[in-house]
């Protein structure tokens, strides 16, 4: 499947025979996997790794899963999926509503876990034509600079629409500002010029008041903004 070129997961697990098992079989689907047994772990990952999902194991020996997902976040830029063997509905409820993108229970069937992983992938990946951009359940339409959520028309002004149609354009990538002011402006940064971090703002304003979960625009200090999307389902 097209979805498997390239795709690196990265496998938080300390159950062992468990992540052996994971990586076998992903493995043989096609994906490469990187395992690690406990959480704070990713900071002995290369600095420059990037992966397009994550599974990460809620209850960790070192630290609690939820409480990993804020650092998983700022290190790389994917979507998360939970493992865990608690079964409760406020568990899992309390992991979608952190942002993971889906929560499975233990025992982990692999079957349902692939089918799980390409349908999550599938989901956060951007179709792009010359004209319109589709995240999800956001479309965005440049010919009549309109975005929807669910069907959902937001309250967007030309200028917000332009800039989110370069952020959806780059969904999970790092953006500088001088890339985002040549691309909304049509000219280098001169290094004073804050237009670029008014226009982010208002837009993430106005995102946060939609009140959509997994829609941020995060700030990366020193480096730039980032955009992702990712819709939690129940």
């Amino acid at each position: 499947m097209n979805d498997v070129i390239d795709c690196h997961i990265l496998l938080i697990e300390d159950d062992l025979p468990l992540a052996e098992l994971i990586q076998e079989y992903l493995h043989a689907q096609g994906y490469q996997l990187t395992h690690i047994a406990k959480g704070l772990d990713i900071h002995n990952l290369d600095d420059n790794a990037a992966y397009d999902l994550i599974l990460c194991d809620v209850m960790l020996p070192d630290i609690d899963g939820f409480n990993l997902k804020e650092t998983l976040e700022e290190k790389f830029l994917c979507p998360i999926i939970f493992l865990t063997a608690l079964s409760d509905d406020e568990d899992q409820i309390k992991g979608l509503e952190l942002g993971a993108i889906d929560y499975i229970v233990k025992p982990v069937e692999p079957n349902v876990l692939l089918a799980r992983i390409r349908a999550n992938l599938r989901k956060t990946q951007a179709h792009v034509s010359q004209d319109t951009i589709t995240i999800s359940d956001m479309v965005l339409d440049k010919k009549n600079k309109t975005a929807t959520v669910d069907k959902q028309l937001l309250d967007l002004t030309s200028q917000d629409f332009e800039l989110l149609w370069v952020f959806a354009q780059n969904q999970g990538k790092l953006l500088s500002r001088e890339f985002l002011f040549q691309s909304i402006i049509g000219r280098e940064y001169n290094g004073l010029d804050r237009t670029v971090d008014a226009r982010t703002s208002r837009l993430r304003s106005k995102l946060e008041s939609f009140e959509i979960p997994g829609l941020v625009i995060r700030t990366v200090w020193g480096k730039g903004y980032l955009f992702t999307y990712t819709k939690a389902t129940r």
